[in-house]
């Protein structure tokens, strides 16, 4: 199993845990609502650790290009 899609499952079990955190804390069950929070917490930040370690993907600066061609739209090139 790939990084991402680790990350991903990993996502997808931390927001199911969040929203039955959510969904029971109003009805007094405290103790399971601090569990799962806590738990959704720890799969957070590992889809985040891990979604942050496989991306391999550089972005390149831009280069500023000179030219008549490289007026903004909307500019006029001065002569």
């Amino acid at each position: 199993m790939s990084n991402e899609r680790l990350a991903m499952l990993f996502f997808d079990i931390g927001l199911v845990l969040a929203m039955i955190s959510m969904v029971i804390g109003p009805f007094g069950i405290t103790n399971w609502a601090l569990t799962t929070g806590v738990v959704a917490c720890f799969f957070g930040i590992a889809s985040l650790c891990l979604g942050f370690l496989s991306w391999d993907e550089w972005m390149e600066p831009e280069r500023p290009s000179s030219g008549p061609d490289s007026a903004e739209p909307g500019e006029t090139a001065e002569h």
